[in-house]
Order: C-alpha cells, then sequence, then structure tokens
C-alpha cells in the first residue's frame, strides 16, 4: 500500500513539474510575464522629510505622489489638475475651484473638497511651522461649498496664487493625515493621488515609488492620463558627483538632472546618452551676510561686484554654457525680468572696487571665510571668486561643504561670502531670499530692510499679473542699487538620459515621467 502511494506521489509530482514547464515555457514564448520596468534616477541630496507640508527641500518623489490643483504644461502654462476648472470674482479676492470627482487617495478614500481645506489650513497653522506658509499668505479662508467646490478668500488680489498652488509644496493630503498616521507620516507613510505611490524610503540611499494602477485622471494636456508605463521609479542619493556620472555611464541611474558643465563633453561623446540643454531659469551668484561687518556696507557690496569678472567666470566654471547674470533675475522670466539689469549692473573694474574698500575703510582689504558646497562647479567658482578678489585686497578662504551640510550652515548662520544657485520660476524667488520674514532663513544673506519689504509686499499684492510684473522690476532695480547680491551667471538646464529612456520630454520644472515616459528592459 506505502509503495501505490509513493508511486502516486511521484506520478503528480512530475505531472506537476509538465505541466509548469508547458505554462513557463508559453508565458516565455509569449511575452506574458513582462519584466519590471524600473527608471533609476541619481540625486546628489536627499529630503529632511518626504511631507510637503513640513520639508524645507522638496525630493522630486513628492511630485509623483502627490496631485496639485493646478498643473503646469511643457509651455508653462496653467492648467486643471485636481481642480478641473476655477473662476475669478471681479474684485480679485474669491477664487473658486471645482474639483475633479472620481479621483481616490492612495488608501483607498476618495479625494473631496475636505482634503484641499485641511491641507491648506495645515499649511498656514502657525503651529505647522510649514516652510511654504508665508507663500500662503493672501488666503483668508477655504470655504466648502459641497464636495467638489470650494471657494478660496483672500485678503487682497493675488494675481500669483494659480503660480503657489501649482507648486510641490500644493501638493493635496487626505484630511486628517497627521491624526490618521502620527509621527508615521512622511517617514514611513505617505498618502497622495498621485501616479506613484510610496513603497520604501531609506533617508540618505534611496525613495522607491511604485505605479498607482487605478490612476486615470491625470491632466489632460497629457498624452497619457492613466496608469503610468513605467512599473517603479528608484530615486538614488549619490552625494559624490563622479560617483553619479559614473552611475550614469553604466547605466546604474537612467537620468540625471543638474549635469554640471564640466561633464557635458563627456557624456555628448557616449552613444548611449543624450544631453539636453535649455534655457533655464536659474541664477548663479556670491552673496554675503549682510548683517555682518563689512558686508553691512554697501560700499563694500559694491566693490565685490566690481571685483568679479563674470566673462572669465563663465568660461572657466561653465565652459561657457551660460551666459552673464546683470540682474536678479533670469531673463527667462520674460515679463519680470528688468531689461535695463545690463546697463545697471556694476562692471568689472578692480581699480573702482579698491577705491570704494577705500572708502568704506579697508584700505588693505580684509580677510573673510569663502563657502561653497563641494560640487565641481561651486568649488570652481569659489577657486576663480578667490582670485579675482584677491587681486582688489580682500583673502578669502575657502570652505567646502557637502550639499546637506551646506544648508545646515546657512541655517545656523555661520556664513560670510558664500555662493548659490537658485531655480525658481517667477519673480517670488525674491521674496522667498530677500523678506524680512524670512530671516534667517530661506533668507540666507540675512536682508534686513524695511524698504526692500515694503516694495516687494506692494508688488506682491497688485491686483494684475501686469501691475506685479512692473512692480517687481522697481524691486530689481532696488537691489541692484543695494548690491545685495552679486549676480555671476545664468546656467542652461542639463539633463543626461540614457537610451533604454523611451519617450523623453523636456519639461521645463518638474519631469512628468506618467507621461508617456517608458523603459527598455532586457
Amino acid at each position: 500500500m506505502r509503495n501505490k502511494i509513493v508511486k502516486s506521489f511521484v506520478a503528480m509530482v512530475l505531472v506537476s513539474a509538465f505541466l509548469f514547464s508547458i505554462v513557463t515555457g508559453c508565458t516565455e514564448k509569449t511575452g506574458a510575464r513582462a519584466a519590471e520596468k524600473v527608471l533609476n534616477i541619481g540625486y546628489d541630496r536627499d529630503a529632511d522629510i518626504l511631507d510637503t507640508i513640513k520639508t524645507a527641500w522638496y525630493s522630486d518623489a513628492l511630485i509623483y505622489i502627490h496631485d496639485r490643483l493646478i498643473t503646469r504644461d511643457y509651455e508653462f502654462g496653467y492648467q486643471p489638475g485636481l481642480a478641473e476648472r476655477w473662476d475669478v470674482s471681479d474684485d480679485g479676492l474669491t477664487w473658486t475651484f471645482y474639483l475633479r470627482k472620481g479621483v481616490k487617495f492612495h488608501d483607498g478614500t476618495d479625494f473631496t473638497a475636505e482634503d484641499v481645506k485641511w491641507t491648506i489650513d495645515t499649511i498656514k497653522d502657525p503651529n505647522t511651522g510649514s516652510p511654504f506658509r508665508a507663500d500662503l499668505d493672501a488666503i483668508k479662508e477655504v470655504e466648502i461649498v459641497d464636495d467638489y467646490t470650494i471657494k478660496m478668500h483672500l485678503n487682497y488680489p493675488f494675481p500669483n496664487l494659480l503660480y503657489n498652488l501649482s507648486n510641490t509644496a500644493a501638493g493635496i493630503h487626505p484630511a486628517n493625515a497627521y491624526e490618521k498616521y502620527g509621527n508615521d507620516y512622511g517617514k514611513k507613510v505617505v498618502i497622495g493621488t498621485g501616479p506613484y505611490k510610496l513603497q520604501e524610503w531609506i533617508p540618505g540611499d534611496k525613495t522607491v515609488l511604485v505605479k498607482n494602477e487605478e490612476y486615470n485622471w491625470g491632466p489632460e494636456w497629457m498624452s497619457n492620463r492613466g496608469p503610468a508605463l513605467i512599473d517603479k521609479i528608484v530615486l538614488k542619493i549619490i552625494p559624490d558627483e563622479n560617483s553619479r556620472i559614473m552611475e550614469l555611464e553604466v547605466g546604474g541611474i537612467h537620468i540625471l538632472r543638474n549635469v554640471p558643465e564640466t561633464y557635458v563633453e563627456k557624456l555628448e561623446d557616449n552613444p548611449d546618452i543624450t544631453v539636453y540643454k535649455k534655457e533655464a531659469t536659474k541664477l548663479g551668484y556670491l552673496a554675503y551676510a549682510t548683517d555682518k561687518e563689512p558686508f553691512n556696507d554697501v560700499r563694500v557690496r559694491r566693490a565685490i561686484n566690481h571685483a568679479l569678472n563674470r566673462e572669465e567666470i563663465i568660461q572657466f566654471v561653465l565652459r561657457g554654457i551660460g551666459e552673464v547674470a546683470y540682474g536678479y533675475l533670469s531673463p527667462a522670466l520674460k515679463d519680470e525680468y528688468l531689461e535695463e539689469s545690463r546697463d545697471l549692473a556694476y562692471e568689472y573694474n578692480p581699480e573702482k572696487a579698491k577705491e570704494l574698500l577705500a572708502e568704506a575703510g579697508y584700505p588693505n582689504g580684509f580677510e573673510v571665510t569663502l563657502s561653497a558646497n563641494n560640487s565641481s562647479k561651486s568649488s570652481k567658482l569659489a577657486e576663480i571668486v578667490q582670485s579675482q578678489l584677491k587681486k582688489v585686497g580682500i583673502d578669502a578662504k575657502i570652505q567646502l561643504y557637502d550639499s546637506s551640510s551646506y544648508t545646515d550652515m546657512l541655517k545656523e548662520g555661520k556664513q560670510e561670502l558664500f555662493i548659490n544657485e537658485y531655480s525658481w520660476s517667477n519673480a517670488d524667488i525674491i521674496d522667498w531670499f530677500l523678506l524680512s520674514s524670512r530671516f534667517p532663513y530661506p533668507n540666507h544673506s540675512r536682508w534686513l530692510d524695511e524698504k526692500t519689504d515694503e516694495m516687494i509686499t506692494y508688488a506682491a499684492r497688485r491686483p494684475t499679473w501686469e501691475e506685479r510684473a512692473e512692480a517687481y522690476k522697481d524691486v530689481q532695480r532696488y537691489l541692484i542699487e543695494q548690491a545685495v547680491w552679486a549676480p555671476i551667471y545664468i546656467p542652461m538646464n542639463i539633463i543626461a538620459v540614457r537610451k533604454e529612456v523611451k519617450n523623453f520630454k523636456y519639461h521645463p520644472w518638474m519631469m512628468q515621467y506618467n507621461d508617456g515616459f517608458d523603459i527598455e528592459v532586457e
């Protein structure tokens, strides 16, 4: 009896193995079991927390986890997002948003007006400590009209509201997320309505996103409004610049943004990589702690501006891939950019710089620490700035930091002279960096000036976009006169993409990896 049972069992195993081989063979032949499509993207730093409400530096992961009320298309135009449409009262004080129906959060709950109100109210709550709070100061109250209609009542007309609502920071969270998920929120769990869900976050190492299979409410301007074609996105944190480039070359990462200019020629020679160079809304500049001596003296600040040979810097640091910055905004911001910046700017004039230093009481110059992050661009920029300042008597000792430590240093107020670069697509960057209310961070220039505050506040509250743009030009004229920064260069946006990535589309602000992006897998 026992032998019969053993024989029967063996027979069943053999049959099962045969059937499995048939199924497997069919799957392999038909391609039914497709390989997982994983897109690896390289970054130099990580966010401190994956919560758009609380973080001061936004991981790109949050772009794909959260949808926003408003989106920006490839031409930077405002388009519907979670809000299907909107209208504005004649006095500009009431904005009505009509919300998209049928949208669900990653935890399965329905998206409604309550979630919008909770998100905005939480950002505006002083107890939350959101870095984004001041950007929503114009909003007095969010009123729920019904489940899919909200009214935003403003304190004053604010034509830039759509911009702020399209920012990464304005991603919509489920109501009462903090109460529901406690301290895990932003660390182990983040809930949005976006095309990707958070699978794993290992701070300082990687963020893993998996596609939202239920997603079918992408913006109308996208070619793909349903689930993403790429199954998984891995955001890899690789602090060392050379390592990021090497990973790109060997295929460890597929896309690298903010490619240093020094590597462009090398990557362009690689047949497996395409390099995209686009006009940027960026500005590279030298700044100083204006609340500290000697930088509280406008003559010293003007002297530093005159000491800089910007053309030489662009050739040495940017390999000629960029242009001179004369003012405080990129020319890409066509409406708000001050065209006369070039006429008002400080020409390269070392002798004038020496005269101004002598007038300020520093005929023999002074010693100072020049801080920068340790990227190849910033390091080289620090070296040539050091050399140029030396010619006018300023002895700058270079101190380099990694990206995270550099931010910490600025927050702690240890800076004297320092190098920075921003990317922002409208004049509000001036508010961000130079309003007294932003002191001490992100107002890392430590600029405390009543007139600046008055002028920015006036500009931000103009009732029309045209009036706003003109008022911000007045702000720029004043900042140039006061030499609050030493603008140096306007770089290009440089992105390197491996050949495995299909249907790559350049977006000037946020890469839209759910919009038809695909990847070739073995």
